[in-house]
């Protein structure tokens, strides 16, 4: 068979293109492909990475013959160095094993029963600003969905988490940085020796870990003829789940789930909804059109009630926008690496055994074939697209577990503020912080404005 030769830059001996991927990660990977095309070859370190950008090829790598493609070795023992082995680090059987365990406690009509909690601490969160304040939205946006995925996933109620709010998120985002600088460094050094990155990691992951553990032993603590009670919540979930062999988790294995969920949980939602408050900032068109449609439905001033999970389908709008930002801004800017099994191909490429397969869902969802004027954020967009051109929650067997969690959060959330505020941004300048999830760097400054003069509104009798 005759291959088709990968197109891709003249990388320099060794170190290949590590450096100017190092200096702009999504720069560097958007420029490739603006240059050569839905599949392309560079380096790091004399190993061949291929990057797809091609709904086909994604859906060959992810789905047709995914088992040919798992998660790369390396990347999975970098990551599993911040959230141990749950199921965003695991493979084959283990996975498959696990997910079918997880996976009721995100049925739709479970997560259904966590809509009021998502609008009613979204409520009380907001209470606490004023007109005229000036507020981060990105230390905001992470301290509300914190609250709401420990009380989803731990029944811990928002005043108790308070104390620990400040330290779980510092932790989980030195934790990012360090594990981000791994992905970039040619070797993964041991984790005993005492370099910066092995002391934080260390610190970072004992105050993280512990705070999971003790939650845990605490739910543990409940147990009535070894079984706890289900309190609605993830944990008592994972808790009560039992393999087909009627064996429950593990000590550990619950904490790394829990962990994974735990970070991802919360991290993932509240970078969208910063970066979906920074797009609105910049469209007042499309702000305009947002606020029309919540005071339609919900109502305004005395009149005005708090969003339900029945209101979602008349909400179409506030759902176009949270998928548009997650088009231009997706949370997981770039999927785990998949390292070829065994010599293979994809439509005609030689793709060599070890070589990684790199996805990036920011540069598929900026591909002009697919999206005219990509950069442009227009949620009215209406365009047909290949199913794996809009990836924000990647595909396959390792799709995301709380895409409609989070789906169902970011929209409510969006309509309980839009409801009663405006939010005007501050800085001349806004950058991208693309760690393990695309966060914004040093924060979004904004300007609270109330929507009306006096507010009111009929309460919810869960309030």
């Amino acid at each position: 068979m005759t291959f088709k030769t990968i197109p891709g830059p003249a990388d320099t001996p060794f170190l290949g293109s590590v450096l100017p991927f190092r200096s702009n990660p999504i720069s560097f990977l958007l420029d490739l492909a603006q240059t050569y095309g839905p599949i392309v070859q560079f380096s790091f370190f004399n190993t061949p990475i291929i990057m797809i950008n091609d709904p086909d090829y994604i859906r060959e790598v992810l789905v047709t013959n995914n088992k040919q493609f798992p998660k790369s070795d390396l990347d999975m023992e970098v990551l599993r160095r911040f959230i141990g082995v749950g199921l965003l680090t695991s493979e084959g059987d283990y996975h498959r094993r696990q997910r079918r365990l997880i996976q009721p406690a995100f049925h739709m009509r479970r997560i259904a029963g966590y809509a009021e909690t998502m609008v009613d601490y979204t409520d009380r969160h907001i209470d606490r600003w004023q007109d005229g304040d000036i507020r981060d939205m990105s230390e905001e946006m992470m301290a509300l969905t914190m609250f709401i995925v420990s009380k989803t996933l731990f029944d811990a109620d928002m005043d108790d988490m308070q104390e620990v709010a400040t330290a779980v998120g510092k932790a989980i985002h030195i934790l990012q940085k360090v594990t981000n600088d791994e992905y970039r460094f040619p070797l993964l050094l041991p984790e005993w020796l005492p370099t910066p990155n092995n002391r934080q990691r260390r610190e970072q992951r004992a105050i993280l870990y512990g705070i999971i553990e003790r939650m845990i032993d605490e739910r543990r603590s409940t147990a009535v003829a070894g079984e706890v009670a289900d309190t609605g919540d993830l944990l008592s979930m994972l808790l009560l789940a039992r393999d087909e062999d009627d064996r429950p988790l593990s000590k550990q294995q619950v904490r790394d789930e829990v962990v994974t969920l735990f970070a991802a949980g919360h991290e993932t939602t509240s970078n969208a909804l910063t970066w979906t408050w920074y797009l609105l900032s910049q469209h007042p068109d499309v702000t305009a059109r947002l606020h029309e449609e919540v005071d339609q439905v919900l109502g305004r001033g005395p009149d005005g009630r708090l969003p339900t999970l029945d209101d979602l389908p008349r909400l179409p709008y506030t759902e176009m926008v949270i998928k548009e930002s997650l088009r231009l801004y997706p949370p997981a800017w770039v999927l785990g690496a998949r390292q070829a099994a065994v010599a293979t191909e994809i439509d005609g490429y030689p793709i060599p055994e070890g070589g990684a397969v790199l996805i990036s869902p920011y540069v598929m969802h900026r591909q002009a074939r697919y999206y005219p004027d990509p950069e442009r954020f227009h949620p009215e967009r209406e365009a047909e697209l290949p199913r794996y051109a809009y990836i924000p929650f990647g595909g396959g067997p390792h799709v995301c577990i709380g895409n409609s969690f989070a789906m169902m959060e970011a929209q409510l959330l969006l309509a309980t503020i839009a409801q009663r505020f405006r939010l005007t941004l501050l800085q001349e300048t806004v950058e991208k912080e693309p760690l393990i999830t695309l966060g914004v760097k040093d924060g979004l400054r904004m300007l609270v404005t109330e929507r009306t003069a006096v507010y009111n509104r009929v309460q919810h009798s869960y309030h």
